[in-house]
């Protein structure tokens, strides 16, 4: 069965293009995955909002820091005064949804990127991940 894109797919971030792009490249996965590739060329480029090591850069430091609530989030997040930057990078997580075995949970541009600490969907397990993660990374905003 190939990847479905479902009503409560995340998809806001990238062009009808590149969903397309997805639904072709993998369309023979099943079940949950996170991976990240490279857009093609053609596609052009995609916004990533994180900065941090992951992405090359020094921590951001605490003075820079603020939190803010992002659209459609119900949970501050760890924000800095920066603009989003242009990458090639693709991040793609999918699994299971409503009876379905492989639907599209989101698409975005940038690396993958453990859970917020403050989102409520994060388990108890990857708490000690998630704030060594995001004491050194903030989203552009």
């Amino acid at each position: 069965m190939p990847l479905v894109i479902h009503a409560e797919s995340h998809c806001d971030h990238v062009t009808p293009a590149v969903v397309e792009f997805v639904k072709q490249r993998f369309a023979n996965r099943d079940g949950f995955f996170i991976e990240t590739v490279e857009l093609p060329a053609e596609l052009g480029t995609l916004e990533c909002g994180l900065y941090g090591p992951l992405c090359g850069d020094a921590p951001v430091a605490e003075r820079e820091v603020h939190f803010g609530r992002r659209p459609g989030r119900e949970h501050d997040s760890r924000l800095v005064a920066r603009r989003a930057r242009r990458t090639n990078k693709l991040s793609v997580i999918t699994g299971p949804h409503a009876g379905l075995p492989c639907v599209l949970y989101t698409v975005y541009g940038g690396p993958v990127s453990p859970k917020e600490v403050n989102d409520p969907t994060l388990a108890d397990h990857d708490r000690e991940e998630s704030a060594a993660f995001w004491s050194e990374h903030a989203l552009a905003g």
